[in-house]
């Protein structure tokens, strides 16, 4: 909340810099081209006669002149401006509100430049229908040559012809307006402004240009101060997080200490606390690990020491030395064997191990990978059942296809007692997916090892004697699936007469028309 407050403070210095900037721009863009709306604006006190609302710097630009309708002048913004426009001129300056204006047109003719003077006034009805009330044509000495207006005069003045066009010099323009004043007498105002051009213009653009490069160190200064807050508060706000990090580094965090992290860091604090306990996990995972492995690899060696020596050292009877020798490549093959399985599960848990992966009739590789088992699981005693007719086709590693049924087969028949029933089949599941399950009638798991059935090195030897298994092969299997972009469950509820179901599920491969190219 408190850094809220700071951004939204720092939002409203903003908003009211750049208002005011802008209100300052304004107004001295409107000063410098001052016009009847902006006097206008104080029509309410020239109502009153209060003409000094008048002398302000917005109106430092122009020239204003008030006359009584005697023509008798109340106001004038100076005297040198006071004599610039008589009273007897009135008549010749436009009026603010149009109802009588001036329209000057210019035309050549033979007898030389002609101008054309009407004096108009709008229909008051409709308000924008435009009637010619008098005209006259001038000469370019302006001489009246023919028209209604002006009649009593023969001519006009150049002063006179530039009141009648709006203009007083070159640099100013005129009008007039007239209004009564609160007492009901009449008033008429004359304003004198500056006459728009290019460069004056740009001139003023250019005044309220340097304005607003003067709110840029007030900016500066104001993100300054609110960065500075800012970090000051983010860091006064990580302080009871830093503590209750290093406190549960010590192992003393807890409730209370969490407690005193902000809210807003409260989920910081929990995923941290997490990744710690997922990484003290891990830790402990891979110690288990190297002691297992260090285990499974001790026995065989030592076993195999134990012999070696007694042959050096000449104790062995010659009617045992056979024994002893079998013995021996015994516990070396299986030492070998625990090496090759240990490299496989590295090779395929390495992040740059990719597989190699092509279209692949599933249920012809569940056939071929049975035809190659079936001897071992005779040989234990064992029955193997293969369902697995027609094709289905998905994208597949033959090499990690192989090892991966072979080992769910080999966990069958080698964790069992003889006389058990292993069943292998490949069918179409729900969703479009190809489903490789292995069943058996054996003991099946315990909750226990279940949880953890496709964890490395867990089984149920839990003393990890000679010949108890590594604990590798459902965990290799589990990774060899992934690779190949499935999955391996458990089935945690198997129908009779099996104990235990293993469910491979494959994503299903559209098989490719003729001629065209294979899948890679």
């Amino acid at each position: 909340m408190r850094c809220l407050t700071v951004v939204m403070a720092y939002a409203l210095v903003l908003v009211v810099l750049l208002g005011a900037l802008g209100r300052a721009g304004d107004a001295l863009l409107a000063s410098a081209f001052p016009s009847m709306e902006m006097v206008l604006e104080h029509e309410d006190a020239l109502e009153q006669d209060d003409f000094t609302v008048l002398q302000s710097d917005a109106f430092r630009n122009c020239q204003i002149i008030i006359f009584n309708d005697g023509g008798t002048r109340l106001y004038a913004t100076s005297e040198k401006v006071a004599g610039k426009v008589r009273a007897s001129d009135l008549s010749l300056i436009n009026d603010y509100d149009e109802d009588s204006f001036y329209e000057v047109f210019q035309e050549r003719t033979e007898e030389g430049l002609r101008y054309r003077v009407l004096r108009c006034s709008y229909d008051r009805q409709d308000g924008y229908s435009k009637t010619v009330d008098a005209w006259c044509v001038l000469d370019e000495d302006l001489d009246i040559l023919a028209g209604d207006l002006f009649a009593d005069r023969g001519s006009l003045t150049q002063r006179e012809f530039d009141l009648i066009k709006g203009v007083y010099d070159a640099q100013l323009t005129v009008e007039r307006y007239d209004y009564v004043t609160v007492s009901g007498a009449s008033r008429t105002l004359v304003l004198l402004a500056p006459m728009v051009s290019d460069v004056r213009y740009q001139q003023a653009l250019d005044d309220a240009g340097r304005i607003t490069l003067l709110g840029i160190p007030v900016m500066l200064v104001a993100t300054g101060i609110a960065v500075w807050l800012l970090m000051r508060l983010v860091r006064r706000a990580a302080r009871p997080l830093d503590a209750a990090i290093d406190a549960y580094r010590r192992g003393e965090g807890d409730a209370a200490t969490s407690s005193q992290v902000p809210s807003e860091l409260a989920r910081t604090y929990d995923n941290f606390v997490d990744l710690m306990d997922q990484l003290a996990e891990a830790r402990l995972e891979r110690q288990r690990i190297i002691a297992d492995v260090s285990h499974d690899l001790k026995t065989p060696l030592t076993v195999i020491r134990g012999y070696a020596q007694a042959f050096c050292e000449g104790r062995v009877p010659a009617e045992k030395a056979e024994d002893y020798h079998r013995a021996m490549y015994e516990r070396a093959s299986a030492a070998g064997d625990l090496i090759d399985t240990l490299f496989s599960y590295a090779t395929m848990e390495h992040p740059d191990y990719e597989p190699h992966l092509v279209p692949a009739d599933v249920c012809s590789l569940v056939r071929s990978v049975a035809d190659d088992a079936a001897p071992a699981v005779e040989q234990a005693g064992c029955t193997l059942e293969v369902a697995a007719a027609g094709e289905l086709r998905a994208l597949v590693d033959d090499q990690l296809f192989r090892r991966m049924l072979v080992n769910l087969i080999d966990n069958a028949w080698s964790h069992n007692e003889p006389g058990i029933r292993i069943r292998v089949a490949c069918e179409q599941g729900e969703g479009g997916h190809v489903e490789v399950t292995v069943a058996d009638t054996g003991q099946g798991f315990s909750p226990e090892l279940a949880a953890r059935a496709f964890e490395p090195f867990v089984t149920e030897n839990t003393a990890r004697a000679a010949g108890g298994g590594t604990g590798l092969g459902l965990s290799i299997a589990r990774r060899a699936v992934e690779l190949m972009g499935g999955c391996i469950r458990l089935d945690d509820g198997p129908a009779s007469p099996w104990s235990t179901v293993l469910v491979i599920t494959l994503p299903l491969h559209a098989k490719e028309e003729k001629g065209s190219p294979a899948a890679s």
